[in-house]
């Protein structure tokens, strides 16, 4: 049986692979030029922040790259430097684009919930949409890592409002949505119950196992998305097999790279990023990669 902390050690391993920093202009945090509260059907509110230029195309931007959920990680018992990653990772991006900074998932940072049932990969399209809505926003691209790289997925594939991706870590197509299920049912039963670590991982299992039991279909979302041609990044280590020190192995990159010529043909660009794997790849091995993608582009 696996040990308890292994199990913390995981989540935290899955969700933080990005920990070395890439050096952006500028030494301060762009002030916020809205702050507010998205109220979803459900009656949860979740928080945002709208930073950078008005005038330029907005990126929505929550998980990893929260404080809401480094508090998540200090409860599983991490230490480590994200709060600095960050703040360099927003800089970099308030410097060209408008950035919705949303503490996302539900029940982290300033945002409520999670409620029971929660988190079905619907809900997060809804959320992503009451929030860019509560903004003032039209459309966006989605950011995301790991998890947040499947809420992206989920909600370009839901609706035209997410105007594009710019994700890594996680593959569009032959995911290991099994495998992954069944560690973060075990994660989540052994944390201690009703602390804010254990119900966001509840709702971590509740979205994959919505995904497994469902009527999730791959190939007809990325039929969906393909209207968003040139608008579609995927990254990801050529060495990324989840967590293999700690003996969890999940087909990250192989999938990525099996499809990568069917994803270029519905209009994704694919960078395999050498001799990096989920843990290790740092800001400024997929930073530049990202920008250079969305340099000139309008949405």
């Amino acid at each position: 049986m696996k040990s308890t902390g292994r199990l913390h050690c995981l989540a935290i391993a899955l969700a933080t692979g990005l920990l070395v920093s890439y050096s952006p202009p500028g030494d301060t945090a762009e002030p916020a030029t809205k702050e507010g509260f998205a109220e979803t059907d459900d009656g949860v509110r979740i928080h945002y922040r709208l930073l950078g230029p008005s005038d330029a195309p907005t990126l929505w931007v929550g998980y990893p790259w929260t404080e809401g959920w480094e508090r998540i990680m200090r409860e599983l018992g991490a230490t480590g430097r994200d709060t600095e990653v960050n703040r360099e990772l927003i800089e970099v991006l308030t410097a060209k684009y408008q950035v919705l900074h949303v503490d996302y998932p539900r029940g982290t940072g300033d945002s409520t919930g999670p409620l029971s049932g929660d988190l079905k990969p619907e809900t997060v399209a809804q959320d992503y949409v009451a929030v860019a809505d509560a903004a003032g926003v039209d459309r966006f691209v989605a950011m995301g890592y790991s998890w947040g790289a499947g809420f992206g997925i989920h909600v370009a594939s839901r609706t035209r409002r997410c105007a594009g991706l710019a994700i890594g870590g996680w593959p569009v197509l032959n995911a290991p949505y099994e495998e992954i299920l069944e560690t973060s049912r075990a994660q989540s039963t052994s944390l201690p119950a009703g602390t804010a670590a254990q119900k966001v991982i509840a709702s971590n299992t509740n979205f994959y196992a919505d995904i497994v039991g469902g009527d999730w279909n791959e190939e007809a979302a990325v039929e969906f998305m393909r209207d968003r041609a040139g608008l579609l990044y995927l990254y990801v280590g050529s060495e990324d097999v989840g967590v293999p020190s700690m003996g969890h192995v999940f087909p990250i990159a192989e999938p990525i790279v099996a499809n990568r010529e069917r994803l270029e043909a519905a209009g994704w660009e694919v960078d395999v990023i050498d001799g990096y794997d989920h843990m290790n790849l740092p800001l400024d091995a997929w930073l530049p990669g990202v920008m250079g993608f969305l340099d000139g582009k309008t949405w």
